[in-house]
């Protein structure tokens, strides 16, 4: 055991309140003042928050912010912060900052690094140069950076992998821990250092971990291994089974987490300390959290709005701009937009934060548990059926948006359930797509539109009015070819038009399609192939420039899925300018586009989807495409496969050996 007589922790931890549920209050004493707890830092990966200012942040009520020592180390590198006293003075910030190891960007890196009993030994993508990473060099690097609070070099495992290898890095952890205690005190710089508890999500070796580590003088004990990917009553669960087995005069750390909900659970359970990039990260992609829950702003519905963001909400944002500003700069992809709501998010996270930390204090934490878990737990309405709309195994449902959509009756699967159908295929099917630009491009052949799944029409009437409403600007021909094994969603729309109002303007054309299987009008052609997709997928021709896939998901349709069905697709595309969107964000979706030859990036977020995907047979058509964060997700996912396959080396060495990841650049 690693003791020291003359040590004096540079934190020390002031308990005030801790209810019966486990949640605590109190206040944890740096040398960077104190930090009110329960507390959330804000991640400032490289030294920066994206789109903000140092005193904007600290303007949000945040204390602490969190750095990331790998890609700190990488750039600009130890030499910098020694010259500049640290990272304080380097960004601007006065208040606090954590580092973490920078352990998991090691292990989530590809193949070309080597884990030993030493450390990581790893080449910097960058300059190709290579380095060690060790429990000492990262306890260094720490120091140089000149945190207030450093975390041990522990070992990530995916929490899904077999149970032995995740005890094998369990242990490695608890020996890099002890060998990161030893350099901390070997010099005296006045930061404190946190140990990891690992263990995965198997509770006997979280209990061993933290026992273990307990028994040593850490200045206080991070969770780690939590929030990748696994359920969210599993995150909670693991939470409070290893909160409790850490001592209550030490800070308790929560690495990665979370959503609003996430912290309020997590709050419950006993974790004083959380950080994550939700907060900004959802702000880029148009997302602000409200005390009515998840709001997209790039929604239509706000584009005529004069109220504030959150009538509740007191942030410099919500004072001064009216969520018809914020929908016209999410619509337009302007990054102040992105940088209002990452303000205002983060001031909703801090007071979210003040909230708990009072009622504990107060001794009203059971009411305000239960206000905030009704307000921020995400809403799972079902959409209600509409009285006599039903035919064969579909029927015409409302959603709580108002709009209507056909629902599978078997399986219970809705048609474009997020904001409805003419929404998502006007943003996610035709806009994402670039539709309008390519018709305005001359000396080009016709446009080819490859329609997967035309359910009840909304994405190709969507792509031909879009075209029609170009007028003279349209300088090509439009073709859809639509696929479809059941027309009964559409003869339900038609016969409803009220609650599908896109088709009025085109019922002629769409029940001509569905009586002879082709329809023509001023340079537009839309032919209709009914049956099995992988039968009909032959039969509707090549060089297609846009794909719209939007079958039903993998769980109710899965050969659409697979890297089998992606190939065929693939085979019609034309090569170099076709571009595929569709609803699923899901990584065994992206890992079978990926294996079958397509590029792959994040998609715009549609209704309550965080993100859609996007592919494409050239990199260079990709706004977003996805990168290394992507892999170091996947690296630590439980769904490591395309669909209708199992894990294996193959898999994973083809994921790496795509030209998407090949060094610095796409190629």
């Amino acid at each position: 055991m690693i003791t020291s007589d003359t040590y004096t922790s540079p934190v020390r931890m002031e308990l005030l309140k801790t209810h019966a549920t486990g949640a605590r209050a109190g206040i944890l004493h740096t040398r960077r003042g104190s930090l009110l707890t329960p507390a959330f830092m804000p991640v400032a990966t490289h030294a920066n928050i994206r789109h903000i200012a140092m005193d904007e942040v600290g303007a949000t009520g945040a204390k602490f912010l969190l750095a990331n020592t790998y890609h700190l180390l990488l750039r600009p590198g130890v030499e910098v912060f020694e010259r500049f006293g640290g990272i304080h003075r380097f960004m601007g910030w006065e208040g606090g900052v954590l580092t973490d190891s920078g352990g998991f960007q090691i292990f989530s890196l590809p193949e070309d690094r080597q884990i030993t009993e030493k450390g990581a030994h790893f080449r910097n993508p960058q300059d190709n140069h290579r380095h060690w990473l060790t429990p000492e060099t990262s306890i260094s690097t720490q120091q140089a950076i000149g945190s207030d609070i450093m975390m041990v070099l522990d070992v990530c495992l995916n929490s899904t992998s077999p149970p032995a290898e995740i005890e094998d890095a369990m242990h490695r952890t608890h020996r890099w821990a002890l060998r990161s205690l030893e350099a901390q005190r070997a010099k005296n710089t006045g930061q404190a250092l946190f140990a990891i508890v690992q263990g995965g999500t198997l509770q006997d070796l979280r209990t061993q971990s933290a026992e273990f580590l307990t028994r040593h003088p850490f200045d206080g004990f991070a969770i780690g291994g939590l929030a990748v990917g696994e359920a969210r009553e599993l995150l909670y669960a693991m939470t409070q089974h290893t909160a409790r087995l850490l001592p209550a005069d030490k800070p308790r750390y929560l690495m990665g987490v979370g959503t609003p909900i996430d912290l309020v659970e997590c709050v419950r359970r006993g974790a004083d300390m959380f950080d994550c990039i939700i907060p900004t990260m959802m702000a880029q992609q148009g997302f602000a959290y409200t005390w009515s829950g998840q709001v997209r702003m790039a929604r239509t519905a706000f584009r005529l709005s004069d109220d504030p963001l959150d009538a509740e909400c007191d942030c410099p944002v919500c004072k001064r701009h009216s969520r018809g500003y914020l929908q016209h700069l999410m619509a337009g992809r302007h990054a102040f937009g992105a940088r209002l709501l990452s303000v205002h998010n983060l001031h909703f996270y801090q007071v979210l934060m003040k909230r708990m930390r009072d009622a504990i204090l107060e001794d009203r934490w059971d009411t305000e548990y239960a206000h905030l878990a009704e307000r921020l737990r995400p809403k799972t309405k079902l959409p209600r059926k509409v009285e006599g709309a039903r035919e064969g195994d579909f029927e015409v449902v409302a959603l709580r948006s108002g709009a209507r959509a056909v629902r599978h009756t078997g399986h219970g699967e809705v048609m474009h359930p997020a904001g409805g159908p003419w929404e998502e295929a006007n943003r996610l099917y035709v806009e994402q797509t670039g539709l309008a630009e390519k018709l305005s491009q001359p000396r080009l052949p016709p446009l080819r539109i490859l329609d997967i799944g035309l359910g009840a029409a909304a994405n190709a009437v969507a792509a031909l009015t879009a075209a029609k409403a170009l007028g003279e600007k349209r300088v090509r021909d439009v073709e859809v070819v639509s696929l479809e094994i059941d027309l009964a969603p559409v003869r339900l729309a038609l016969a409803h038009l009220d609650g599908f109002p896109y088709l009025k303007d085109w019922h002629t054309a769409v029940t001509t399609l569905m009586e002879r299987g082709h329809w023509e009008g001023s340079g537009l052609r839309w032919q209709l192939l009914v049956g099995d997709a992988r039968e009909q997928l032959p039969h509707a021709g090549k060089d297609f420039d846009i794909v719209f896939h939007d079958p039903f998901s993998p769980e109710h349709n899965p050969t659409l899925w697979t890297v089998d069905w992606f190939n065929q697709v693939k085979a019609v595309c034309r090569d170099g300018r076709t571009v595929l969107t569709t609803y699923s964000a899901a990584t065994p979706t992206r890992l079978s586009l990926l294996l079958s030859g397509f590029f792959v990036g994040a998609g715009l977020s549609t209704g309550t989807r965080v993100e859609t995907t996007i592919a494409s047979t050239s990199p260079q058509m990709l706004e977003r495409p996805l990168k290394e964060r992507w892999l170091e997700r996947w690296k630590r996912s439980s769904a490591r496969a395309p669909h209708g396959q199992t894990f294996s080396a193959d898999i994973e060495r083809a994921v790496f050996g795509h030209p998407q990841f090949a060094g610095d650049k796409m190629s």
